[in-house]
């Protein structure tokens, strides 16, 4: 009886005279070694060159233009420059302002109820009033 099938995905009709393993095709139904993640390897190489600068370095670091604010760091420096020039009448006030002012840019809404709500707990945490304190401060 011979052994050259067993164990080997049920005999196809080997006889275990050869001895070889394999077909004479190699491994089938698998991609050829060199072909392996091709194209994913390719499209990484294409979509960060036209991060190369002309000196072909990606970035400098010693040359950075300023940045400018986003819309809500303005608005927040605007009130604080309100609150300087005595347009309100107290922090909480100008508190309230800035806490209506991020409730209409960012969640397009208009509540007072929530407002006096979010701004009554701003100045209660005393790590929120601090950052509130450095806020109105900054104020030129």
């Amino acid at each position: 009886m011979s052994v050259g099938g067993v164990g080997r995905g049920g005999g196809r009709g080997r006889t275990g005279s050869t001895g070889s393993t394999g077909s004479a095709k190699g491994a089938v139904g698998k991609a050829p070694a060199g072909k392996a993640g091709g194209a994913s390897f390719g499209g990484q190489v294409d979509r960060t060159a036209g991060l190369v600068g002309p000196s072909g370095l990606v970035g400098s670091s010693n040359v950075q233009a300023p940045m400018a604010l986003d819309p809500m760091s303005a608005q927040a420096l605007t009130i604080s420059k309100q609150l300087k020039n005595g347009n309100f009448k107290s922090k909480e006030e100008a508190t309230r302002k800035l806490v209506a002012e991020v409730l209409k840019e960012k969640l397009n809404m208009k509540s007072s109820a929530l407002t006096t709500k979010i701004a009554d707990a701003l100045q209660d945490d005393p790590r929120l009033n601090q950052a509130l304190e450095r806020l109105w401060s900054k104020a030129e």
